[in-house]
């Protein structure tokens, strides 16, 4: 597959932003949902989720190793699934409501890629998926198609390069985006207000935690609780639907995604 090279280097600028921007608190006002109702909501039945589809994706790009030096290495194993139920939400909004274009800021390992990729294939009428990540590679991204069918791919635009210059640029909207890049402050505020007036449907975040818990570099929450916006809800997920061998309840995770729906 071939990356869409943009040769952007934004780095001193953008480091020097993030020193120097006041990061508001976090508020913790959010109205909550359980992946298992939200999907409910949007006429999922969960009977007829294939959870097998997403741990074969998962498998080839998001399985996590645990550190050797873990209580849960030694007693549940090496490897677990890090919130794969964000691959089943988007797999479904996308056919639910027939969404034909999708934007995705952080490729990571490819997960979310190759869920919306598996959706768009299904439904078969010629959507059109946008990544843009920084470390994009073609060698990667050739070791993970041939993982997938041929031509599974087909339809993802590969965009290497910073968001924060790339979406800028975009002179068009998309049915749904995914904020998935940088977690720094400055970087979020930045893609948030390049994705504002860009999503015609849904624009979904990752990594949304209740106030209680601090991680560095990680401000997602700080930006989310500044947006104004009365659809805005935390779906609570992270290993609800697949086996959690922590053996949290649903009340212990404080965390998940945020979706962000318009009428």
């Amino acid at each position: 597959m071939s990356v869409n090279h943009l040769n952007f280097d934004l780095t001193k600028t953008f480091e020097q932003s993030v020193e120097e921007t006041e990061i508001p608190e976090r508020t913790g006002e959010i109205k909550k949902v359980h992946i298992v109702e939200k999907l409910k909501s949007i006429g999922v039945n969960l009977e007829d989720v294939v959870l097998g589809n997403f741990d074969q994706i998962g498998e080839i790009s998001a399985r996590k190793n645990r550190d050797p030096r873990s209580e849960l290495y030694k007693t549940k194993g090496a490897f677990f699934r890090p919130n794969y139920e964000r691959g089943i939400l988007i797999y479904h909004l996308i056919k639910e409501f027939k969404l034909k274009s999708f934007l995705e800021i952080g490729f990571g390992r490819g997960y979310v890629t190759a869920c919306a990729a598996l959706a768009m294939n299904e439904m078969g009428e010629g959507g059109q998926i946008t990544t843009v990540d920084p470390a994009l590679s073609e060698e990667g991204l050739n070791n993970l198609a041939s993982s997938f069918p041929k031509d599974f791919f087909s339809n993802v635009n590969f965009v290497k390069g910073m968001s924060q210059e790339y979406l800028p640029s975009l002179n068009q909207n998309f049915d749904m985006i995914y904020i998935d890049g940088d977690h720094r402050y400055s970087a979020v505020k930045s893609d948030w207000e390049n994705c504002k007036d860009k999503y015609n449907k849904f624009l979904l975040f990752d990594d949304y935690h209740l106030p209680g818990k601090d991680q560095k570099d990680i401000h997602c929450s700080n930006l989310i609780d500044q947006i104004q916006d009365d659809s805005k809800e935390l779906i609570i997920m992270d290993r609800r639907i697949f086996l959690d061998d922590r053996g949290y309840t649903d009340e212990e995770i404080d965390y998940g995604q945020v979706l962000l729906t318009k009428a």
